[in-house]
């Protein structure tokens, strides 16, 4: 089985370094990028088998760079993370293509979507 690439983005360092090991320790190639420019600009460089991203990016969101992705690569996988119950925010996001995860998250429920979201 080849190993599959994350991007993670997540701008609290303790969460991008949470999310990143656990990944890791579970056979999964990770890019972090703690801020939107830097997440972009791994875009930019190719394709993840998945977006994993925080909701909240600073003056951006992870809803911007789940459209960003989808438009560069299309029917790459996204999910975003929330501790937010917004409405409005789910259905853009079910538009973008994307799953809607909301915080806390236990990590195995976090890898098992995960695993659903990479082909």
């Amino acid at each position: 089985m080849d190993q599959k690439h994350v991007l993670v983005v997540d701008d609290e360092p303790q969460v991008l370094e949470y999310l990143t090991s656990a990944l890791n320790r579970s056979g999964y190639i990770t890019t972090p990028c703690p801020k939107y420019e830097d997440a972009k600009a791994a875009l930019a460089a190719g394709r993840p088998d998945l977006l994993l991203t925080d909701i909240r990016l600073g003056p951006f969101n992870g809803l911007q760079l789940a459209i960003f992705a989808t438009q560069k690569y299309p029917g790459t996988p996204v999910i975003i993370l929330t501790g937010y119950e917004d409405p409005t925010l789910r259905d853009e996001a079910a538009r973008a293509g994307a799953t809607f995860v909301m915080k806390p998250v236990r990590l195995e429920d976090l890898l098992a979507h995960v695993k659903n979201a990479i082909p």
